[in-house]
Formats: structure tokens, C-alpha cells, sequence
């Protein structure tokens, strides 16, 4: 669960556990209907918002890997062409 989605539930619980609390002592906060739903609507909508961000970056780490797959074998590519290309690390002399 990643520090976004903790703020998020502790936004919501808060909330909750002090109706909660207060509706125990009676004292229930007087609400309309419409003003209950609009930070449940908001709060979907960040919700909506955080997991598009999640799999954007999750597509941008995917493409990010197979660069990274496609760079390796090049350079191992390079690598062995190098070696094919050196000469003899010991040359015998010519006599």
C-alpha cells in the first residue's frame, strides 16, 4: 500500500470514527445528504485519478525495462565484437 492510498483511508476514517463517536454520545452533527456524498464523489475521483497515475507509471516502468533489455544486448553485442576484433594478448616473436 503505497503513502497515497494510507492518506486516503486515514482521510476517510477519521470522519467516520468521529461519527461514529458522536452519534454514541447522541450528539449526532446535523448533515444534509448532498454534503455526506460530495466528499465520497470527490474522494472516488482522487481514488479514479491515483490508480491511472499507478498504471501510467507502471506502462512507463514496463517500456523503461525493455530499453533497458534492448541496451543490454547490444552491449553485449559490442562486447563481442570487441574481443573477436583484439589481437593476441601474447605476441611470440618474429624471428
Amino acid at each position: 500500500m503505497t503513502l497515497s492510498h494510507i492518506k486516503i483511508m486515514l482521510g476517510v476514517i477519521g470522519p467516520v470514527s468521529l461519527s461514529v463517536a458522536l452519534s454514541g454520545c447522541g450528539t449526532a452533527p446535523a448533515t444534509t445528504v448532498e454534503s455526506k456524498r460530495e466528499p465520497a464523489v470527490d474522494m472516488s475521483g482522487k481514488v479514479q485519478a491515483l490508480q491511472r497515475q499507478i498504471q501510467e507509471r507502471d506502462k512507463r516502468i514496463e517500456e523503461l525495462e525493455a530499453q533497458l533489455d534492448a541496451l543490454k544486448v547490444i552491449d553485449q553485442d559490442h562486447e563481442k565484437q570487441r574481443k573477436a576484433l583484439r589481437p593476441p594478448t601474447t605476441i611470440e616473436p618474429i624471428q
